[in-house]
């Protein structure tokens, strides 16, 4: 939408073709409904893929503000907080109904229901045999459900795998291949991750403020093993986390969810599609350190001296439910007196808390994924993202192997990408 919004800016004919009943199903769907439409702080990190930095002159073509002021121009009233941009609607349908009254008032053509079956362009030697002279020497014939279309340049702006209910079925991948493109293999990114640990169901439905590392073993893994509470180490583990978030940690009956895990889940998942060992190091309680939690465990078994069992010494420190988990996962019972709790035992318990470890087996699918990793081989387009395999076609956001961190960041590349692709390819005619 944003693409076609900018191409017929820039002067040209232009008609989008959408395969499912409705255009923007996805959008509507971003930000939990919100939107998050873009970031104000953006660093290059922000982005991966086998080329991040394949991002950085596509952004000095199209940049934030210039996203915002074209979305204003539109009607949009939107707020900042913490870089983070939303319509101040607090809906994603503001922004789906914006993009789709702008479409209508430059009076861009839409056609819905309408599944682009083939891509020929004018190059292929076989191209006259095929269309029967349908197109001449420049351009494309798109074959669809509902007949052909000839265009001097195509955009495939078609969405990744990631929400298939929404339309990302990976149609686009297949039809950049039978192109002749190469596809990073796609995978899901900023997706829940698959534990190991009978807990789980324990716990399922907690919230808690935590501090995440992401450690995977360099060599293939050989089967998950051992009890949880051992910290980062061993042959083959890199000593440092290969990422490491903050925030709001969602315990589910199979394992872990919310930002701080869709951060890094995208390294995670590769990983464990290459079958290496990854683990997560826990941290319950970030901002306090050790040694002041085992003074204060201290204090609070001498407090408990008379009364008051091992429940009781972890009251107040995390939910209860966390509380009962480290407890017999230290193999301390419930109601075992305070006052016969040991050293080793409360140095155990710290450990437990600041360094709780989580194997992990595998992630959430396709359907459950926000976006995905993978995509067009970004070795295999221009700056102006441009295929340099066929003159005139085009790729813009997520079927490019880019992918964003939460928090605005994917959104940021479709609304870039979609600009600079558009323009060049209004240029076409």
């Amino acid at each position: 939408m944003f693409g076609a919004i900018c191409a017929k800016r820039a002067g040209a004919d232009v008609l989008l073709l959408e395969h499912t009943g409705r255009i923007g199903k996805k959008l509507s769907a971003t930000g939990n409904g919100k939107c998050n439409l873009t970031n104000l702080t953006m660093e290059p990190g922000d982005y991966r893929g086998n080329h991040p930095s394949f991002v950085t002159p596509v952004f000095r073509q199209f940049t934030q503000r210039q996203t915002l002021e074209l979305f204003e121009e539109m009607g949009l009233v939107w707020k900042e907080r913490n870089g983070m941009v939303y319509p101040y609607s607090n809906q994603a349908s503001t922004v789906l109904d914006l993009l789709r009254a702008e479409l209508e008032r430059i009076q861009v053509r839409v056609l819905t229901e309408v599944r682009v079956e083939d891509i020929l362009p004018a190059s292929s030697a076989s191209l006259d045999r095929r269309t029967k002279g349908h197109i001449a020497k420049k351009g494309f014939l798109l074959r669809t459900s509902n007949g052909e279309y000839t265009a001097d340049s195509v955009i495939l702006s078609c969405g990744s795998k990631a929400a298939p209910k929404t339309g990302s079925d990976g149609s686009g991948y297949w039809l950049a291949k039978k192109l002749g493109h190469s596809i990073v293999e796609p995978l899901p990114a900023l997706v829940q991750l698959k534990a190991e640990g009978n807990y789980f169901k324990m716990i399922a439905g907690v919230r808690s403020d935590c501090r995440l590392g992401l450690y995977i073993e360099e060599k293939p893994e050989n089967g998950h093993g051992g009890r949880q509470n051992t910290a980062a180490g061993g042959k083959g583990t890199k000593k440092q986390p290969l990422a490491e978030e903050f925030g709001e940690v969602q315990f589910t009956d199979y394992g872990i969810s919310g930002i701080p895990v869709f951060q890094f889940s995208r390294f995670a998942v590769k990983a464990l599609r290459e079958k290496k060992k990854v683990f997560v190091l826990c941290d319950f309680l970030p901002e306090m350190e050790p040694e002041v939690l085992y003074d204060y465990l201290c204090k609070k078994k001498q407090r408990l001296l008379n009364s008051g069992n091992s429940e009781d010494l972890l009251l107040g420190l995390l939910n209860k439910k966390l509380n009962l988990m480290i407890l017999k996962e230290g193999g301390i019972p419930v109601l075992a007196k305070a006052a016969e709790i040991s050293e080793k035992q409360l140095k155990s318990l710290c450990r437990l808390i600041k360094n709780w470890k989580i194997p992990l087996k595998g992630y959430q699918s396709f359907e459950q994924g926000q976006v995905c990793q993978g995509g067009v081989n970004t070795e295999e387009l221009t700056e102006n993202l441009e295929s340099k395999i066929h003159k005139g076609l085009y790729f813009a956001g997520e079927i490019i192997d880019i992918d964003g961190r939460c928090g605005g960041y994917n959104l940021q590349w479709a609304w870039s990408s979609a600009y600079v692709a558009a323009v060049s390819a209004a240029k076409e005619q």
